[in-house]
């Protein structure tokens, strides 16, 4: 018998939907998969296609030239410090940093009231001495006089004629003494020694400067020089009044020889070479650095490659890759070369080239040893295939 307060037990399907719900997941993830699959074509290892490659004909030579760089600094022909000859307070200045002067041009000027002063001064003594002169040269001729009568004495007629030899004398000094004042007056104008360009101004108006004192700063501008420190092997090679090119990192510009130096300098060891810029250029400055570029021939056998057709080897070897014929196709080979010389673009190789190969010039990252290729100049593909 059964309690009236107990419940019939009902059957419960939950834990079977929890089962039920990942295995059904599962099954459809595999439907997925092979549907997915079933669409795809299985691509033949032979249908592959095979990559593009550049080639080159490579030439065999019995030297390379070797190009050395280089650098050195524009000067100016001639670097003047200025200034005056006396001291004085600055009056005018009439140039500034910067400005272009001529020759002969006025650059600052000096105080001259004091050498004005001098200059009337040695005017009246110049006077007095005239009439000095001019007063010694009656007495002169009034003892000659006496001296015919017998009224006066040799003695006295000596006298009167070194007083005249004094007075001209005395006239001769005055006149000195005022041809240096002239030539300190002329001095108080500071004038320009050559042709150029104020680099500097040391000094401001209204200031009192001792003789020599450095004013400006003048350079000549009319036909730059570039000083190259060689070293003597290279420095050996070239003679004065040889035409060689130059360059900036805009433009390219002939120049002569204009010194070589006759000995080494201390602190580098190499020879200074003067280069006389010989076609104008505004666009150099003193300071301004030139590349000169020395070439040598070397005495070595050897291929001349691209330097993007290069990849690293081992020991110190470098791989190159040539097209060569397998049966009807075309593969890479892998050849292990050394390295003698490099520049910007090129390398002289030598090593287990010949000068038949065609070598894959660029691309040579994505290639393998083995690989099988086509050409991409049409013309080199049917001359290749041809000699198969």
């Amino acid at each position: 018998m059964t309690s009236s307060n107990q419940l019939p037990q009902q059957p419960s399907f939950k834990k079977y939907w929890i089962w039920l719900i990942p295995f059904i997941a599962l099954l459809a993830l595999v439907s997925l998969m092979k549907a997915s699959g079933s669409g795809q074509t299985q691509v033949a290892p032979t249908d592959i296609k095979k990559p593009l490659v550049n080639v080159m004909p490579v030439q065999w030579h019995e030297q390379y030239v070797q190009k050395h760089l280089v650098v050195g600094r524009v000067e100016a022909p001639q670097t003047a410090e200025v200034g005056f000859d006396l001291s004085g307070s600055v009056v005018n200045i009439v140039v500034n940093e910067g400005q272009r002067v001529t020759q002969g041009q006025i650059m600052a000027e000096l105080d001259t009231q004091r050498l004005n002063a001098q200059m009337t001064e040695l005017s009246a003594i110049l006077s007095r001495a005239k009439s000095d002169a001019n007063l010694a040269k009656l007495s002169l001729k009034r003892v000659i006089e006496l001296v015919d009568k017998k009224l006066e004495s040799a003695q006295r007629l000596d006298e009167a004629t070194e007083s005249v030899n004094a007075a001209n004398a005395f006239i001769d000094e005055v006149l000195a003494r005022i041809q240096r004042l002239q030539v300190d007056i002329s001095k108080t104008k500071l004038r320009a020694p050559f042709d150029g360009s104020v680099v500097s101004r040391l000094v401001d108006l209204g200031a009192v400067v001792a003789t020599g004192q450095t004013l400006f700063t003048l350079q000549q501008n009319t036909q730059l020089e570039a000083r190259f420190a060689l070293s003597a092997a290279y420095a050996d090679k070239l003679v004065v009044d040889q035409i060689v090119e130059v360059s900036s990192s805009s433009t390219q510009l002939l120049g002569k020889i204009k010194s070589i130096a006759q000995q080494r300098r201390v602190d580098t060891r190499t020879v200074d070479v003067i280069v006389s810029l010989t076609q104008p250029n505004l666009t150099i400055l003193p300071g301004d650095l030139l590349n000169f570029e020395m070439k040598t021939s070397i005495n070595a056998e050897g291929f001349w490659v691209p330097r993007k057709a290069l990849v690293s080897g081992v020991r110190g070897l470098w791989s190159l890759f040539t097209v060569n014929a397998t049966g009807n196709e075309l593969q890479l080979q892998a050849k292990l070369v050394e390295m003698l010389h490099v520049d910007e673009e090129q390398a002289f190789v030598r090593g287990a080239l010949k000068e038949s190969d065609l070598l894959v010039s660029d691309g040579v990252h994505r290639l393998v040893p083995g690989q099988k290729v086509l050409l991409a100049d049409a013309q080199t593909t049917n001359s290749v295939s041809g000699s198969l």
